[in-house]
């Protein structure tokens, strides 16, 4: 029923008033980003809401992209701080601590390692592994394509960009007393992701 309702809400997103609405100018050298919320279940803990990405030309009012998803399990506190962002980029809260693996609603950074700002958004609240992100990677065209490996398969934020082994590195709790740490790796030839490391941690470390 919530996948109908997002459906619906996506399908006619041009017509309802937005519930948040944050313009990010310090996120990027390259483009400016306008970020719109609007929640569809009124449960202030956790709702479903649709979110609408748009990029625009570096202080211009050139629209570039627009971006839309709906996330099914967002908790009330998510995207309601325009200040709740970061950037690997500009340095903008860089290095403020991520409780519960959480980066901020928005994150730029060099995910695929070729100088080019890609962005991660969160798509879940989740659980004790902290908010799942969506990634999408800055083509040669300029456009931002959702990643589905990342998206899909990492899911969170990586603690560790390795630019010189073109590697991502996730840590996430397990369980009570260990941290699952996986390890993700660029293929530079076929540009495609794989893992190629995972285990456990202790919790303690």
């Amino acid at each position: 029923m919530v996948r109908i309702i997002c459906v619906y809400f996506l399908s006619c997103f041009f017509l309802m008033s937005y519930g948040q609405l944050c313009n990010h100018h310090e996120l990027s050298k390259t483009s400016d980003i306008k970020i719109e919320i609007k929640r569809i279940n009124r449960n202030p803990q956790m709702d479903s809401c649709v979110i609408k990405v748009a990029i625009f030309v570096k202080s211009s009012s050139k629209l570039i992209q627009e971006i839309q998803y709906c996330s099914e399990y967002i908790f009330g506190d998510a995207f309601s701080d325009c200040g709740n962002v970061r950037s690997f980029s500009t340095h903008v809260n860089q290095d403020s601590v991520a409780l519960d693996n959480d980066y901020g609603d928005i994150v730029i950074a060099d995910f695929n390692f070729d100088r080019k700002d890609d962005f991660a958004i969160k798509n879940n609240s989740g659980g004790n592994g902290g908010p799942e992100y969506r990634f999408y990677i800055r083509d040669a065209n300029g456009e931002f394509i959702f990643d589905k490996f990342l998206s899909e398969k990492m899911i969170y934020f990586p603690v560790r960009i390795n630019n010189a082994n073109r590697t991502l590195t996730t840590l996430v709790h397990a369980n009570a007393r260990q941290l699952t740490e996986t390890k993700y790796k660029l293929n530079p030839e076929t540009r495609k992701w794989k893992m190629v490391k995972s285990r456990l941690l202790s919790a303690n470390l």
